[in-house]
């Protein structure tokens, strides 16, 4: 009933803005989070206008875009689109009202998690996260995975604005080899922590951690915060694995978290997995798991 009054608004909102003549459809790129504003920019450049739907601070899972707001990008050429669940409101609206934008997901030809994974083959620490689907979609946290999804944004740059081609081209090769740079550095980082646990408020570093031998445990339990029993199963698998630092997300709760953090004797560090400085937010998340193990 929520999802068809959502989508009722939205069409009414559009209905009543529509102009008495076709408007000329702007050469603005949407993007579902701000991390894929940061892969847009390096490849088409700095001035390529790019709109990003989720504001920052919001929690993307659970984010509902105003239908003014969705309004306001109808005109978009191109969507590089995650697969959230907000996501999959606007794209209907979208598709109804601006059927010629190109829409580009950003999950094609990667191999998706299952949201309900079990984090090491030898415990049975479960979580749920993603979208509709169960999949995990916090792909861009890989930086192995993010030159893929550089190379599916790149070409529907070239779909959708042709006379920019041997840019976007030039330009994704020079940001290929950043990101190859970028998962060296972290690689050399995290190597004496091969096999070590991290210890997160929100499950978002699945991918991450498969790229660089990390084990994640996750305090959130299929979007909720623990029951006891389950606090007591993550606080003796964070011994075994001696978690020196809990990672926090500012867009999730964090209080049970902090609650076993404190109960641990463990620093605590904020992370935002949704910062829109790619490059350097995961050098900086590389740092701070590490960190603890540099100060012994």
């Amino acid at each position: 009933m929520k999802k068809s009054i959502f989508l009722f608004l939205i069409s009414l909102c559009f209905a009543s803005c529509q102009p008495e003549s076709p408007r000329q459809k702007e050469k603005t790129v949407l993007v579902s989070i701000a991390p894929y504003a940061f892969f847009v920019h390096q490849i088409a450049g700095k001035d390529q206008p790019v709109t990003t739907l989720v504001p920052e601070g919001a929690n993307p899972h659970i984010y509902e875009p105003k239908p003014k707001e969705v309004e306001k990008v109808r005109d978009a050429s191109l969507w590089v689109r995650l697969g959230e669940s907000f996501d999959q409101k606007v794209f209907k609206v979208i598709q109804e009202q601006n059927p010629q934008m190109r829409i580009v997901d950003v999950t094609e030809g990667i191999h998706l998690l299952s949201s309900c994974e079990v984090d090491d083959p030898s415990h049975e620490h479960h979580h749920c996260h993603g979208n509709d689907e169960g999949s995990d979609i916090h792909i861009w946290l890989s930086p192995k995975l993010a030159k893929v999804q550089a190379d599916t944004i790149a070409k529907a740059l070239m779909e959708a604005f042709p006379e920019n081609s041997q840019l976007y081209e030039k330009n994704l090769n020079r940001f290929i080899a950043e990101l190859d740079l970028l998962d060296q550095e972290i690689s050399t980082i995290l190597a004496p922590m091969k096999g070590d646990a991290i210890l997160v408020s929100h499950p978002a570093f699945a991918y991450f951690c498969q790229d660089y031998g990390l084990v994640q445990l996750s305090v959130e339990m299929e979007g909720k915060e623990p029951l006891p029993q389950q606090v007591t199963h993550l606080l003796e698998e964070a011994r075994h694995y001696k978690v020196a630092t809990v990672i926090l997300e500012p867009q999730y709760s964090n209080k049970g978290a902090e609650l076993i953090a404190q109960e641990l004797g463990i620093p605590t560090a904020t992370v935002d997995p949704y910062a829109e400085d790619y490059l350097d937010n995961l050098r900086s998340i590389a740092q701070i798991i590490a960190k603890p193990l540099q100060a012994e």
